[in-house]
């Protein structure tokens, strides 16, 4: 008589010694090296008679699920008031002191405007606020253009376009400024040697000494000597 159990066969998972698994309704042959029966019922089986065991390893064309952003992060009132502590140390040259109150502001404009720092974000800031206590001022400006850089990405809109602006402005005061340096490196004159009459410099050009002491270029300038060097105006 027929039951109306359904029958479960019983199927034998072999492992070679290469490691290849096979699926038999017969036992292992006797060079398999592993052997395990597995229930061959449709509710265990996938698809091609593989046990359902196998749906929980994950399968090699498989996408992990996206990680979620980082949670934004803003420093509390406490790390404000330290910052702003901070800020009035009278160890700091005016850089690193301008620098610090720009990161209370910062600090402060966190949590109100449209900012996606992390924890990860202000902790390099605080690197950057430490290092305005070293002593040599390469340390303090890498401190500073590593904070900055921080903000160019997270900070808010209208915050990244000051500091672009800002950058605008040091660029053209930095050009500025090697700009006079070349003016005065070009009034100062190598002097090649002198005598009770006038002095010559490197390219051969005759300085006539004048009766107050001074020089006069070939050009009329006036020019004064000092530390083997002409300086003229």
């Amino acid at each position: 008589m027929l039951s109306s159990t359904p029958a479960v066969a019983e199927v034998y998972k072999c492992a070679d010694a290469q490691g290849k698994v096979s699926y038999s309704g017969t036992p292992c042959a006797a060079g398999s090296v592993r052997q395990q029966a597995v229930n061959a019922s449709p509710a265990a089986a996938g698809i091609g008679g593989v046990s359902s065991d196998a749906s929980t390893t994950p399968r090699a064309n498989s996408v992990p699920a996206s990680a979620p952003a980082p949670e934004k992060f803003c420093p509390s009132e406490r790390d404000i008031s330290n910052i702003e502590n901070r800020a009035t140390s009278i160890t700091l040259d005016d850089k690193a002191r301008a620098f610090i109150r720009d990161e209370v502001r910062r600090a402060r404009a966190c949590s109100r405007e449209d900012t996606r720092y992390t924890r990860e974000d202000w902790a390099r800031v605080e690197r950057g606020i430490d290092a305005q206590n070293r002593t040599l001022e390469r340390d303090r400006e890498e401190g500073r253009a590593a904070a900055i850089d921080t903000h160019s990405v997270s900070a808010s809109a209208q915050e990244r376009e000051r500091i672009e602006n800002e950058k605008n402005r040091e660029a053209l005061r930095e050009a500025e400024r090697q700009r006079e340096a070349a003016i005065q490196d070009a009034a100062w004159r190598p002097v090649a040697r002198c005598d009770n009459s006038a002095c010559w410099d490197k390219g051969g050009n005759r300085y006539g000494k004048a009766p107050n002491g001074n020089y006069l270029s070939p050009g009329g300038q006036a020019c004064t000597l000092s530390s083997g060097r002409l300086h003229c105006q």
